[in-house]
């Protein structure tokens, strides 16, 4: 990444600034490797009763990796990091949020339609 290459150049404070976002954004790619491992439980396991445990946890993990996101898009305002070099951080970081929204709500909805469709009727 260009971005990293000119590390180096950076002022401390910039340095302390894309550190702190990587430590995040790992952070983030740690909890959707988690839900990818879950969403495989949910596969696997399709006709337990564990559905609302497996998606409770997708639920909180994508919704911590949001969090990690915006955090380390938040760890830049009013750091010494060059104009240039921060938008292209904020860019990629923002896109990144954009995908894990539209992954959580995907999984949202399949969440709805896997619940109602395994509604237990009751017995007449």
């Amino acid at each position: 990444m260009e971005v990293a290459k000119e590390l180096k150049q950076i002022k401390a404070k910039g340095y302390q600034a894309v550190k702190e976002c990587l430590d995040q954004i790992n952070d983030g790619v740690e909890q959707l490797t988690n839900c990818i491992k879950e969403i495989q439980n949910i596969k696997e396991n399709a006709k337990s009763d564990h559905f609302p445990w497996y998606a409770s946890n997708v639920q909180t993990w994508m919704s911590t990796a949001l969090t990690d996101a915006s955090m380390c898009i938040d760890g830049f305002s009013g750091r010494a990091l060059g104009g240039k070099k921060k938008a292209i951080i904020k860019a990629k970081v923002l896109n990144l949020e954009q995908v894990t929204s539209n992954a959580l709500a995907l999984f949202n909805r399949f969440a709805a339609n896997y619940r109602s469709s395994h509604v237990k009727k009751p017995e007449v």
